[in-house]
């Protein structure tokens, strides 16, 4: 089976997840990538087709609304003739309905691969693409979400059960676990990781860090702001707390899961995470709020799930994750789930 895998998105965490797919893809189908010129990733056997998206976020923005380049791409993949045109990310992208329109008239199925099926709270651009994608989600033959909490907000959007396909999120622990050190010992720290953004509850953490009283230390790290007063309450309880305001690199993340003994992720939202797997794939338990996917995934790492925007809760929840014996899910590693792709594509062959 010849698949066409086009990713619109590259960077930061969508970058590592296509990383981590494609790889065990191509020894099992003959993969076609298609991304940006700047995607540098691990693709292994698959063949890869680079497009141009420009050297910022404004020229990015640019060409994405530009229908002649959007076509010159769906040219690309018309030739190489794929069974399967599996959409990885930017639905909500206007070259996206191109793509559909495209696998549409010349009657090739179309996958599209959903990860926010609930935009996440003061994001503009995630709005904007969640009304965009009304236009292309009716094209495709088939749908893919990481959760079953999401299939009932595709069929919201109208989207027939039938054509909705459930793939969990896989696990990326793999980029970072080659990074570990030996004789790092752990240490009372709780880690949160991950971009700064209001909906992840960061305020919850340090007032649950503050009520704890420094029995448990916490680091917080990732680039992003926060908000000025947040800040100042962190500089009152330093001893507290340990920031790293900053994008992190492979090996630093690496070290942080080595020295934390539980990892925390106090969303006020959520569709999924990587986290949770590469917690456990480092011997970390998690404590999150159930939330979005997490009410799956953390469960399944045997993580302690707390209500969200609940500071009390959180902060017993962070003492009770220490005492749990986190489990690694060897089923959630993309050399076994590539084999569920497959099936999903030879699925909507028949459609």
């Amino acid at each position: 089976m010849k698949v066409a895998l086009i990713a619109l998105s590259v960077r930061g965490a969508m970058g590592q997840y296509l990383e981590a797919l494609v790889p065990p893809l191509s020894k099992v189908v003959e993969v076609h990538l298609f991304v940006p010129f700047h995607f540098m990733g691990e693709t292994d056997e698959a063949i890869v087709h680079r497009f141009a998206t420009g050297f910022n976020q404004r020229q990015a923005l640019l060409r994405f609304l530009n229908p002649l380049a959007a076509w010159r791409v769906w040219r690309e993949v018309r030739v190489v003739a794929p069974g399967v045109v599996h959409l990885f990310n930017g639905e909500g992208y206007p070259w996206s309905l191109i793509f559909a329109l495209g696998a549409y008239r010349d009657q090739i199925p179309l996958l599209v691969t959903v990860h926010d099926p609930e935009p996440h709270p003061g994001n503009t651009w995630e709005a904007m693409n969640a009304w965009l994608r009304r236009a292309v989600l009716p094209l495709a033959a088939g749908v893919h979400v990481h959760s079953k909490r999401f299939v009932e907000a595709l069929e919201r959007l109208k989207i027939k059960r039938e054509r909705i396909h459930v793939i969990p999120h896989g696990s990326i622990a793999e980029r970072f676990l080659k990074y570990r050190q030996a004789g790092i010992k752990r240490e009372p720290l709780a880690l949160f990781f991950g971009r700064l953004e209001a909906y992840k509850g960061v305020d919850l953490l340090v007032d649950a860090a503050i009520r704890l009283n420094g029995e448990i230390r916490v680091i917080i790290a990732g680039p992003g702001k926060l908000p000025t007063w947040l800040e100042q309450k962190i500089r009152d309880k330093i001893n507290i707390f340990e920031v790293h305001n900053r994008y992190l690199e492979d090996t630093e993340v690496a070290h942080l899961f080595q020295r934390a003994s539980v990892c925390v992720l106090p969303y006020r939202q959520a569709t999924q995470s990587s986290l949770p797997l590469i917690a456990a794939a480092f011997g970390v338990p998690v404590v999150a709020t159930a939330v979005g996917a997490f009410v799956e995934d953390v469960p399944r790492v045997g993580g302690i799930l707390v209500p969200p925007e609940n500071v009390e809760a959180l902060a017993q929840g962070i003492f009770q994750a220490m005492q749990k014996k986190p489990v690694y899910p060897e089923e959630l590693r993309f050399e076994n789930l590539a084999g569920r792709f497959v099936t999903v594509y030879r699925s909507i062959c028949g459609r």
